[in-house]
């Protein structure tokens, strides 16, 4: 799986001192910029409001990118680089648009408040979320359908239907008063049928049952009998656990079947077509949309944990697996000083009845929380700075 980190530390006035350090720390982790607007803080009340919500939409929209690669790949059959070139964000492998991350202005107007925003790409991912579910539900819909006209052309003959296996010259035709039944036999009950099928009812024809076809489980045997008697030869028949087919021979309706099934299967496949162009055009408005809720979340930890005006640096970190833990922990032990700060505790508990800062800040003594009390805007484990995984779900792009 890939994995990006997205962080940030203050900046202390000096992002390029910033940025050298945090590089300095990293080792052979890759880093890019991570550039954000210069999005409206608003009050303490709606930070710490959006800090709850934005946790609860980042992992619904993660969990729906998944779904989107999951399906995709169920449905083309493609894995590894073949379904990483079907994914595309803006024209770019998910690769590239992360490590070259713009705010998408034109969508998402950063100069409103914070709250709006959330609330646009809420709405965008809802409508998305209803019309995977509506599509989803149709192909479910008709691969059944598929499924059953299938099982009753390739499964045994209990289920098959007997439109391609009994032939005109297996049955009665032109008679008022005999009519042919057709019965699936176990294989482990030929015998019986054989010997009992005379006397299972009264009017049934002597010596007229044939052996008409047979697959590994079932023997299929015909049997002519009065019309009169036919529901009670069946009732008997299933009895002895023979399977009565419900079938008379109809070259127009053995046709219609034909048809219906070739319908059915042709409706599947351009209904998979249509599913798979959607999801593709589709996957990088998801996509987009997590990362900005993601960067959103940075901003509004930030100003939580940093304090205003806000003065701190975004970057995105793309660790070698076998080295990311030694490297979060080296990022850790270095940014350990940011841990503590005066009153934050306090403050932190009193969160929900603060007083918004003079001029809409976070804080009216521009401090920041002490992120020990106020660890569930954060991952389970904590760190020092500002820190939250971008899970890229194992797709191989390079």
């Amino acid at each position: 799986m890939t994995v990006y980190w997205l962080l940030s530390v203050p900046a202390h006035g000096d992002g390029h001192a910033a940025w050298r350090d945090l590089k300095s720390q990293v080792g052979a982790a890759e880093v890019c910029d991570f550039e954000l607007p210069q999005l409206k803080i608003g009050t303490l009340d709606t930070l710490v409001q959006l800090s709850d919500e934005l946790g609860k939409y980042d992992a619904a929209y993660e969990a729906t990118v998944g779904k989107f690669v999951e399906t995709l790949g169920s449905l083309t059959g493609a894995t590894g680089a073949g379904l990483a070139a079907m994914l595309r964000v803006e024209e770019r492998t998910v690769d590239q648009y992360l490590r070259g991350f713009a705010w998408n202005s034109a969508k998402y107007r950063w100069e409103r408040p914070l709250g709006e925003v959330v609330g646009q790409i809420a709405a965008g991912m809802g409508a998305i979320d209803a019309q995977l579910k509506t599509k989803l539900a149709q192909h479910s819909a008709l691969k059944n359908s598929l499924a059953t006209v299938r099982r009753r052309q390739t499964g045994n003959l209990s289920v098959r239907a007997l439109g391609g296996v009994v032939g005109r010259d297996d049955c009665v035709a032109g008679s008022e008063y005999l009519q042919t039944v057709f019965v699936a036999v176990p294989r482990t009950l030929a015998r019986e049928w054989l010997n009992g099928y005379e006397r299972l009812t009264d009017m049934v024809v002597p010596r007229s049952s044939r052996r008409i076809a047979e697959d590994s489980e079932y023997i299929l045997y015909s049997a002519v009998v009065f019309r009169r008697v036919v529901d009670e030869f069946a009732t008997k028949a299933r009895d002895m656990r023979f399977v009565v087919r419900d079938f008379e021979y109809d070259e127009a309706a053995i046709e219609r079947e034909r048809a219906s099934a070739a319908e059915i299967a042709e409706q599947e496949a351009e209904l998979l077509d249509n599913i798979t162009e959607w999801l593709r055009g589709s996957f990088g408005d998801v996509f987009e949309a997590w990362i900005h809720i993601k960067a959103l979340r940075v901003f509004v930890e930030s100003v939580l944990r940093y304090g205003i005006p806000p003065d701190f640096l975004p970057v995105l970190v793309r660790p070698p697996a076998r080295s990311a833990d030694r490297i979060r922990r080296g990022l850790a032990d270095y940014y350990a000083h940011l841990e503590t700060s005066s009153g934050a505790s306090q403050r932190a508990r009193l969160a929900g009845k603060a007083r918004p800062a003079k001029g809409g800040g976070a804080s009216a003594d521009g401090g920041a929380f002490d992120m020990h009390e106020f660890s569930s805007v954060l991952s389970s484990e904590y760190t020092p700075f500002v820190f939250f995984e971008i899970p890229w779900t194992g797709v191989v792009e390079d």
